[in-house]
């Protein structure tokens, strides 16, 4: 009976230790992701800067451009400083704004467990108005945990300057030795395409992302300031550092400053005119050169990101569905240019 107890204990143990391996491999990965993506943002920004420092600097007596380590470590140098002083100022506004004022907020908006519906409204459409904001609820609160959690490891965002140095030093010579390993010309062309339009397709997200988080931001913070929201400044930069998060972001930033605002309705109209006019006007015209992505296929992968892994799933759903749209199209194009070889050479036959 003892054996047999062992036995059942420790089959039902082996299913939980496996899921939490696979939990921590799952957590592992998004971090991963989550640095990477803020490595390729940081490097996209930055290659503007490396390449006009190497254009317009030349050393040795052949006047050879900068080599493009130095001009990296310049363009590093230009930015640490202030950005450093920057953060020390404002890190414990923001560790502040984090841990108390966004969950107070929260907590004033969804006080009440019971949406309040007119005594004439269907008991149905009552309880899935219920549902709706119990979800909305729930999905906020989870975003904010997200933040909460990720505080304890800003200390691994020093990795995303050296990965971003990395990308801005070798990509040039990691292409080219991809490039050679092709077996023959065609391929090598279809090779050099396709990093052409990953490459263009994750700078123009990358620089529509940037683009659309300042205009975000500014818009917000002037617009709270008249409103009269506590802490419109900070909830404004916030507001356009969450414009990286679809969905979750601008959907936490609303129930936050309608929460800590003296009149809540203002604040809804402003942002509910202001996301009608961002998310169907001013940010499609800022990702159409660079993301071709329908706008079903953009909701879709956001929400398979959001259920796979939360809001770090959600900032890497657009470019790895830009990825893959990428890789989908220059398959067909290849696979379609095959058989038109295979068909022509049949006929010379």
């Amino acid at each position: 009976m003892r054996r047999a107890t062992k036995r059942s204990c420790s089959g039902s143990t082996r299913p939980r230790r496996f899921n939490a391996r696979v939990g921590r491999i799952i957590r592992f990965l998004g971090a991963a992701g989550i640095l990477g993506l803020l490595a390729v943002f940081f490097s996209y920004l930055l290659a503007p800067a490396v390449d006009a420092i190497r254009r317009r600097i030349n050393v040795g007596r052949r006047q050879r451009p900068l080599p493009r380590a130095a001009a990296i470590l310049l363009v590093y140098a230009m930015l640490f400083v202030p950005g450093a002083l920057v953060w020390r100022a404002a890190a414990p506004v923001i560790e502040q704004w984090v841990r108390v004022t966004a969950p107070a907020a929260i907590a004033r908006v969804f006080a009440s467990s019971r949406v309040p519906m007119p005594p004439r409204v269907d008991p149905l459409v009552g309880r899935t108005a219920e549902a709706f904001f119990a979800y909305v609820e729930r999905e906020i609160r989870r975003a904010l945990d997200d933040l909460v959690a990720a505080a304890a490891y800003v200390r691994w965002l020093v990795v995303t300057p050296v990965i971003a140095f990395v990308l801005l030093a070798y990509a040039p010579g990691f292409r080219r030795s991809a490039l050679r390993v092709l077996p023959h010309g065609h391929l090598r062309w279809r090779g050099d395409e396709y990093f052409r339009d990953v490459n263009s397709a994750l700078a123009g997200y990358t620089r529509a992302q940037l683009a659309a988080g300042l205009i975000v931001g500014a818009a917000c913070a002037a617009a709270f300031t008249v409103l009269g929201v506590p802490n419109a400044l900070s909830t404004g930069v916030v507001a356009g550092l969450l414009e990286l998060v679809p969905v979750i972001g601008p959907l936490t930033v609303f129930v936050l400053a309608a929460g800590q605002a003296a009149h809540p309705i203002l604040v809804i109209v402003f942002l509910s005119a202001f996301r009608i006019v961002q998310d169907y006007v001013v940010y499609p015209r800022l990702i159409r050169r660079g993301m071709h992505l329908s706008s079903i296929a953009v909701i879709v992968s956001v929400w398979i990101g959001a259920a796979l892994q939360g809001a770090a799933g959600v900032m890497l759903a657009i470019p790895v569905a830009g990825c893959l749209s990428v890789s989908l199209r220059h398959w067909r194009e290849y696979h379609a240019i095959e058989r038109l070889v295979r068909t022509a050479s049949r006929s010379r036959r």
